[in-house]
C-alpha cells in the first residue's frame, strides 16, 4: 500500500510503478474520486496472489478498508495528523493478516551532516512523533 496525498502524484506514481516492475496493468488508485468502485478494487487486490501495489489517499485510509493482502505500507507523502497516518497503516493490520507488516516513511535528508538536522522531512517526522507521544500520554499516563 502506498499512501500519496495529491491525485496528480498518485497517477504519476502508478505509471512509474507499472513501468519499473513490468506490471500488466497500472496499480489501482483509491481516492475521493473513486466512488462506488472501492469495494471491487479492494476485492481484486485481496485476491491477487502475485506482486501488486495499491495507491491510496491518506484520507480514504480511515474509511474501514481491509487490505490484509498487503504487507508493506509506504507513506510517501506525510499527513500532518499522525492519527490519519496510523489509521492508514491499520488497513494492513486487520484480522486475517498472516504476514509481517513493514511500514516505511521515506525521507529526503540532506547528506551534509551540518545541514542534515534542518531537513524538512526530519523536522516533520519529529513533529509527528511528538504528536503521537502526546496522544499516547494523554490516554495512558
Amino acid at each position: 500500500l502506498m499512501f500519496i496525498e495529491t491525485i496528480a502524484m498518485q497517477h504519476l506514481m502508478a505509471e512509474i510503478i507499472k513501468k519499473r516492475y513490468r506490471l500488466s496493468k497500472r496499480p489501482d488508485i483509491i481516492n475521493g474520486k473513486t466512488g462506488d468502485r472501492i469495494q471491487r478494487l479492494v476485492n481484486d487486490f485481496q485476491e491477487e496472489s502475485d506482486f501488486d501495489v495499491m495507491i491510496l489517499s491518506p484520507k480514504v485510509g480511515g474509511v474501514g478498508l481491509t487490505l490484509t493482502a498487503a504487507n508493506h505500507v509506504i507513506h510517501l507523502s506525510r499527513w500532518w495528523n499522525p492519527a490519519v497516518e496510523d489509521q492508514s497503516t491499520d488497513r494492513a493490520y486487520r484480522i486475517g493478516q498472516k504476514k509481517d507488516v513493514h511500514v516505511y516513511y521515506p525521507m529526503a535528508v540532506h547528506p551534509d551532516t551540518h545541514v542534515r538536522e534542518h531537513s524538512f522531512d526530519l523536522k516533520l517526522n519529529a513533529l509527528l512523533e511528538r504528536k503521537r507521544k502526546l496522544s499516547r500520554d494523554m490516554l495512558i499516563p
